[in-house]
């Protein structure tokens, strides 16, 4: 059968007259010719070799759109911005992704401290990796002698970025996974450096806000129209105000400096730095906090740099300074008192001695003067003891030399001292006869006993009596420690409410007491609380309890141990330690 008459098989495409693509002309007889099961191999051939070029360029694009998503997914990270722990754990989990590794690592360095510290991992290291790097140097050297461990520096500038990979056993690195962290790797590195400023940014500002919450002073911000944009808790306390309740007020009604009498809005400090700009360094002025008395207090004022279009915040620090002004006021009372203490004995020795010195006195004259004389240098004696004693009652600590004691044994002692004076008959004893003992100091004590009743003798009229009583508080007013309460009453002029807590200071003397020209330095009591605080117990002054005019001075002394089994069957018999007013209770 001739060729032109062959059947041609299903699917095998008709032969050109001439193929050009395997060279062979036209006028070539057939039995040169291919037969056409080659030309079947040929053309699959053909189809495998574009098939395969199509897979690679498939892969190829496949790859770069993987790259193309691992840039994107690493951009998304970087955008997300975190703390440098946070970016950390998912940008070395990404990377391990990417490049096929088992476990991965990132170390960062940190805003002035050297050396790299280890941020996150992923995976597990065998041998462990270092948490430290000294440097990049040492970490290439040390990471470098572990196997099948792949080393990338993201960035070399401070904060340096070191990442380690380990391969897979057997296997390398996916290399496009990490063409992507090359090419990533400067983005990374600039994300991880903005991660460390914002994290030292954020210590700053947490810093920044513990100060400013922890101090002690009032620190109040304003805006341009001085309304309250910031209270810090110390201003809260200071000015019995909440700082939500403050924010949004004006600053004259937080203040209350025209409450106060100070100043207006007009010449308001806070105004005027945000009018001028220029800081005030000291100024002193005063404020009314709500239910509260007015209060002097040192201030400085400065308005913060404005940045272009910002907003303009003023910002007051003010320390309460009353009782700066009140210890001014003490030193002045100090002064004046001992130099009239001092002046008047002087003034009395000085004429006497001369009086004996130039006039020719009888034996008996002379010893008047004589006498007097060591009456007023016992005076003198006097102050300039309570003078030491307060010296060192504030510069050293107490030393109490503790022993059981009978307050009843105590009182008898006083009066045995005041009988060589002639009043031991004005010291009435209303001590209960089973009184418990003390533990105390007993010098200690009876000093106590004897500047109260000496006051109390010297300040009540001639004859009247000085009451001493005793009572062992009951468990309601002191918990389970056992305390023994002791007054002294006398009829003197008294001591006003508002005074009764100065007069426990050191040369404070009430207004009464000063007016009635007795002598007086204003230390006895100061003292006498000190030794009852040194004794662990308070000392305080209050009315007298029968409503007739005076004082009553109260203490507690602190009893035995074997006291304290007793106690419990006591009864209070004047009113609680614990209800005693705020005011006389701060001594």
């Amino acid at each position: 059968m001739s060729d032109r008459g062959a059947a041609t098989p299903p699917g095998t495409p008709r032969r050109p007259a001439a193929d050009a693509s395997v060279g062979v002309p036209r006028a070539v007889s057939a039995d040169a010719a291919s037969s056409p099961a080659d030309e079947v191999e040929r053309l699959r051939a053909r189809i495998a070799t574009l098939e395969a070029d199509h897979r690679r360029a498939f892969d190829q694009a496949q790859r770069e759109a993987d790259a193309l998503f691992a840039q994107y997914q690493l951009s998304q990270l970087i955008a997300s911005g975190g703390t440098p722990l946070e970016l950390g754990r998912a940008v070395v989990a990404e990377l391990v992704r990417l490049a096929s590794a088992d476990a991965g690592a990132i170390w960062l360095g940190e805003v002035g401290r050297p050396g790299l510290g280890l941020v996150a991992t992923t995976g597990r290291f065998d041998p462990p990796i270092p948490e430290r790097l000294a440097d990049l140097g040492e970490g290439r050297q040390t990471l470098a002698q572990l196997e099948d461990i792949r080393l990338i520096v993201l960035g070399e500038e401070p904060p340096a970025t070191l990442v380690a990979l380990r391969t897979p056993a057997g296997r390398e690195l996916d290399g496009e996974g990490l063409r992507v962290l090359q090419l990533a790797r400067h983005e990374v590195a600039v994300a991880f450096a903005s991660a460390r400023l914002r994290e030292a940014l954020e210590r700053e500002r947490h810093d920044l806000g513990a100060v400013v919450d922890g101090a002690t002073d009032v620190i109040l911000q304003v805006d341009a129209s001085r309304t309250v944009v910031r209270l810090n808790p110390a201003g809260e306390r200071t000015l019995g105000l909440a700082a939500a309740a403050a924010v949004g007020r004006t600053c004259d009604e937080v203040l209350g400096c025209a409450l106060a009498g100070d100043h207006g809005p007009d010449a308001c400090p806070l105004g005027a730095v945000i009018a001028t700009g220029e800081p005030i360094g000291y100024r002193e002025t005063v404020i009314q906090p709500v239910g509260g008395a007015p209060m002097t207090v040192a201030g400085s004022y400065s308005r913060a740099p404005v940045e272009p279009g910002g907003a303009v915040r003023s910002t007051a620090i003010l320390r309460d300074i009353t009782a700066v002004r009140a210890l001014e006021q003490l030193r002045e009372g100090f002064v004046a008192t001992v130099s009239h203490e001092l002046r008047t004995p002087l003034a009395l020795v000085r004429g006497y001695a001369e009086s004996v010195l130039h006039l020719d006195l009888d034996p008996e004259r002379q010893r008047e003067y004589v006498d007097r004389i060591h009456q007023v240098t016992s005076r003198l004696g006097a102050l300039v003891d309570g003078i030491l004693d307060v010296t060192h009652l504030d510069a050293d600590p107490l030393i109490l030399e503790r022993s059981r004691v009978a307050l009843t044994v105590l009182v008898a002692r006083l009066r045995g001292d005041l009988r060589l004076a002639g009043e031991d008959d004005r010291l009435v004893d209303e001590l209960p006869p089973d009184l418990p003992p003390v533990e105390v100091d007993p010098g200690r004590v009876a000093r106590i006993l004897e500047n109260l009743v000496g006051n109390a003798l010297k300040y009540a009229p001639d004859g009247s009596p000085v009451v001493v009583s005793a009572r062992v508080a009951a468990a309601s007013e002191t918990g389970p420690a056992a305390w023994l309460v002791v007054t002294v009453d006398d009829e003197g002029v008294g001591i006003p409410a508002d005074e009764r807590g100065l007069v426990v200071e050191p040369f404070h003397r009430a207004w009464n007491v000063r007016e009635s020209r007795i002598p007086g330095t204003g230390l006895g009591l100061y003292i006498c609380r000190r030794l009852v605080e040194a004794h662990g117990g308070r000392l305080w002054l209050d009315d007298r309890p029968d409503g007739r005019p005076g004082t009553r001075v109260a203490f507690t002394l602190p009893l035995t141990s074997a006291a304290t089994q007793t106690e419990a069957a006591v009864e209070a018999a004047t009113p609680a330690v614990a209800t005693a007013p705020a005011e006389t209770a701060r001594g």
